[in-house]
Formats: C-alpha cells, structure tokens, sequence
C-alpha cells in the first residue's frame, strides 16, 4: 500500500501517463494504412493500427534499455525522430492528446508537492507536450532520455529529479504506465503508482508489486488530497 505519510514530491512518466500516446500512435498508422484503402478497409484499418501500438511496446523499450546500456541511446533516438518525420504527414491535426483529467489535478497536486518529469522521450518532444498540455509550469525540472548518463528503468533520472527537487529520492512517488516506470521506482527506492491507462497490462504490473494500481492518473488526486 501506499504510504501517503512519506511522500514529499511526485515524478510523472510521460507517454501513456500524461499523454495519450498510445491512441495518437493508433491514429497516425490508421491514416498511413488507409492510404492504401484499397487493399484494407477502415475497420480493418484501424483494428490492425491499433495491433501494431500494443505489441510493439515491449520490443521497444527493450531496445532502448539496451541501447541506453551500450551507450547507442543517441543513435537510437536519431532513428525515432526519423521514423516520427515519415509519419509526420498521417498525424491527426489534435496531434498531442492528453490523459482525461490531467490538467486539474496536476494544478491540485502542485499545491501540495513538488511535481517533475522522467521520460525516455527526447526533450523537445516532452517540453512541446508539456506546453500544449499547459502544465509545463507545474514542474520543477524534467528529466529526458539524454539528461542524465542512463534513463529508466535505471534510478538515475530519479535520482537527478529528487535532487532538483530538495526532496530525498526514497520520499517521492514514480507514477508510470510500464513495467519501465515501476522498474526504476524500485531501481531508485521510491514508492511506486502504475496507472492503467498507458501501454501497461495489469497482469504485467501486477507482478511487480507497485504500491499501488489506478484505472487512470487522474485518480491520484484522490488519493494524496
């Protein structure tokens, strides 16, 4: 259970936490699909957009754990840009879309806690959500992939977030979607939040113990308010 006597800042994931990464991934590969509507249709389409969003999950962050301990996290990342161009095109015009509820309670949990960021998404891409979300000045410091020698589901960028928060590592909380995010809450000896409406399966999550498990982030308000 979570311990709410010991918590003295919060540290959010981005991707499937904050943002509502996994239906923008869903709908830019439905328009590149529909593309070639003439060899799938727009049920079809979509049903296999989103196939390809759920399983390629944990080969991805796979690859960017062991790039990131190889030291190829900059090459890696080069590749995702590239790949983020060439889908530039089928994105949806709403383009970044937020987890229902986010901005009241980051408002409400910033009165109470220091609030930061620790993402394995590039620094642009995170500081652009985070302004089009208009909670950017809700936190103070993000932590991105290149920020600090390894990111999640190593301590350091929690680490690194606890320190620019005067805040004791052990006394905050890592909210997170991915067996990723749990991972480096334990790695870093925080208490641990996963949330249910990223890419993370409850069963996964589940069996790595979390302090607690939520249907959406949103819900955190209730909890530590």
């Amino acid at each position: 259970m979570l311990d709410k006597t010991k918590v003295k800042a919060i540290i959010f994931d981005v991707d499937g936490t904050l943002r509502d990464t996994d239906n923008e991934m869903v709908r830019s590969i439905e328009l590149f699909l529909l593309k070639f509507e003439f060899l799938i249709s727009s049920k079809k389409a979509q049903t296999a957009a989103r196939s390809i969003v759920m399983n390629m999950e944990n080969p991805a962050q796979f690859i960017l754990h062991y790039a990131d301990k190889w030291g190829w996290d900059s090459f890696i990342h080069q590749v995702i840009q590239g790949i983020r161009w060439l889908l530039k095109p089928f994105k949806n015009t709403q383009n970044f879309q937020t987890i229902e509820g986010i901005k009241p309670m980051i408002v409400e949990l910033a009165k109470h806690y220091p609030l930061a960021v620790a993402s394995a998404g590039d620094e642009q891409t995170v500081r652009t959500f985070l302004a089009h979300a208009d909670i950017a000045q809700y936190f103070k410091c993000v932590a991105t992939a290149l920020t600090c020698p390894h990111t999640k589901p190593f301590a350091d960028p929690l680490v690194w977030a606890a320190l620019q928060m005067g805040v004791e590592v052990e006394n905050c909380i890592m909210v997170g979607d991915t067996t990723v995010d749990i991972m480096a809450g334990k790695n870093a000896k925080t208490q641990t939040v996963a949330v249910l409406c990223g890419f993370g399966e409850r069963e996964e999550l589940e069996a790595l113990k979390p302090n607690m498990i939520l249907s959406t982030t949103a819900d955190l308000t209730t909890i530590l308010v």
